[in-house]
């Protein structure tokens, strides 16, 4: 036999909208007491604040990733004007409104040149299959050592790479101030007394506007953690 109480207000079987039904409780003296159920911010407060950290967290994950995606402004690219291998002037700023990837080299280095020059050359063919090269992407290759690196020299040297000369710059100033200017990309370039060149083994990228956003150590460096083709082409993608 089930047993109501019903009183002014309170109904054993009154439903509280949001809150479920009111649990009664039937004092020694036959009286009903009702117990009030508790808010609803009360019952779910620890998990709602639980799941606005949880938001929190995703979004600075988030914002982290994003901001190691980027490529850091290095500063503006140094500007200089030097002749390719056709004779012409060539400026950088010339080249503003492509990406540019930027190497120090000299055609008679005995160990990282030409197994980086090749990896660029993989880069070429990547972003040639993208319809990007010459286009929106060049190369230039700076010799350090134009005295014996000849228009000639270079030619042969690039064409050993399979360099398409419509994207990929090779060119040649003065010994000296080309030193200056690979000190100026951040990068040594020193000659010692038997006339053998030192320099640093790194590719700077450069952005449509002329700034530079990286210095990426190439494979062929040796050291763990250096860049792929594949890495330098995910790299220049980024600035596109």
């Amino acid at each position: 036999m089930s047993q109501e109480f019903e009183g002014p207000g309170v109904s054993g079987n009154q439903d509280r909208p949001g809150a479920g039904p009111a649990p009664l409780n039937v004092n020694a003296n036959g009286t009903v007491q009702v117990k009030p159920a508790k808010p609803w911010y009360v019952r779910y407060g620890f998990s709602l604040a639980l799941f606005a950290l949880l938001l929190v967290l995703i979004a600075w994950l988030l914002i982290r990733q994003q901001q190691a995606d980027k490529l850091p402004d290095q500063g503006a690219a140094p500007d200089f004007t030097y002749q390719d291998i056709d004779g012409n002037d060539v400026s950088m700023s010339s080249l503003d409104g492509k990406v540019r990837l930027v190497y120090f080299f000299f055609t008679n280095c005995p160990d990282v040149c030409p197994p980086t020059t090749f990896m660029l050359s993989q880069v070429q063919d990547k972003l040639k299959a993208d319809g990007q090269f010459g286009k929106n992407v060049d190369i230039v290759s700076v010799t350090i050592d134009p005295v014996r690196d000849t228009p000639e020299a270079l030619r042969t040297f690039g064409d050993k790479y399979h360099a398409d000369y419509t994207g990929w710059k090779f060119l040649r100033g003065d010994e000296a101030e080309t030193a200056d200017l690979a000190s100026k990309y951040g990068l040594l370039a020193v000659k010692d007394a038997d006339g053998f060149f030192s320099h640093a083994n790194l590719i700077v990228l450069v952005d449509k506007k002329g700034r530079m956003r990286q210095q990426i150590l190439p494979e062929s460096s040796g050291v763990p953690s250096s860049a792929s083709a594949d890495d330098i082409y995910a790299m220049v993608k980024k600035l596109m």
